[in-house]
C-alpha cells in the first residue's frame, strides 16, 4: 500500500543516492540521458549508430544522419538532459494511476535492453547490464512490498537526478562548447545560455510536479 510516509521516506533515500552518492550513481542518470537522446531521436526518424556510457557521468549518442531538420534537432537535443526527468515523470504518472510497480520496472528493463543493443564501449557494457540486473532482480524475485518501495525510489531518483545533472551542465558550458546546448543553439538560433536555463527549469518543474503526484496520491491498498 502506498502512503505519504512511504513517499517521503523513499524521497529521502533517493536524495541520498542522487546527491551524496552521486559519484557512484551518476552512470544510471547517464543511461537515462542517452536513452532520451536515442528514443526521441529515433521517433523523429534519426538512426542511432552508437551509444557511449562513460565513467563519471559522461556519455554520447551518435546518429547516421549528418543533417537534421529542426524537429529532429529539438527532439533529440532536448530529450538528453530532460530524459531522466521525462522518464521519472512518466513513472510517477503510471504509478499513481494504478500501473503496478512490477510493470513499471519491466518497462524500464525493456528500454534498457533496447539501449544495450546500441552501446559500443566497455564501461557501457558493464554499467547498463549491472543496472538492469538490479531492476530485474527486484521485478522478478522480490515481493510486492519491495517492488513498491524500489519503484518509488527509482522514480524519485530519476526526478532528482534529472535536476542534479544541471550543475554539471552549467560547469561544462562555462568551460567551453557543450554538445547538447551547442547543437540546439545552432538549430534554433537561440543562445546556449537559454537552453541551460531551459534544462534547469524543465527538470525542476518535473521534480516538483512528479513529487506532488507521489506525495498527494497515495496508492490504494
Amino acid at each position: 500500500m502506498g502512503s505519504p510516509s512511504l513517499a517521503w521516506t523513499t524521497a529521502v533515500l533517493a536524495f541520498v543516492a542522487a546527491v551524496p552518492l552521486w559519484r557512484f550513481t551518476t552512470h544510471a542518470i547517464t543511461i537515462a540521458h542517452e536513452g532520451g537522446h536515442a528514443m526521441f531521436g529515433s521517433l523523429t526518424g534519426l538512426f542511432v549508430t552508437k551509444i557511449l556510457v562513460q565513467p563519471g557521468g559522461a556519455g554520447a549518442t551518435a546518429y547516421r544522419q549528418e543533417k537534421w531538420n529542426v524537429l529532429q534537432a529539438l527532439a533529440a537535443g532536448l530529450a538528453g538532459y530532460l530524459g531522466p526527468s521525462i522518464f521519472g515523470l512518466a513513472g510517477a504518472w503510471m504509478l499513481v494511476r494504478g500501473i503496478s510497480p512490477r510493470s513499471i520496472l519491466l518497462m524500464t528493463l525493456l528500454l534498457m535492453a533496447l539501449l544495450l543493443v546500441m552501446v559500443r564501449n566497455f564501461f557501457g557494457f558493464i554499467a547498463v547490464p549491472v543496472t538492469g540486473a538490479l531492476v530485474w532482480a527486484v521485478a522478478m524475485r522480490a515481493g510486492e512490498d519491495v517492488q513498491l518501495v524500489f519503484t518509488y525510489i527509482w522514480i524519485w531518483f530519476l526526478l532528482m537526478g534529472g535536476t542534479r545533472q544541471i550543475p554539471e551542465l552549467y560547469g561544462n558550458w562555462k568551460r567551453g562548447p557543450e554538445a547538447d546546448t551547442g547543437s540546439l543553439a545552432k538549430a534554433t538560433g537561440l543562445s546556449t545560455a537559454f537552453f541551460v536555463a531551459f534544462f534547469w527549469l524543465g527538470s525542476m518543474a518535473a521534480l516538483i510536479y512528479g513529487g506532488v503526484l507521489l506525495l498527494r496520491n497515495p496508492l490504494p491498498a
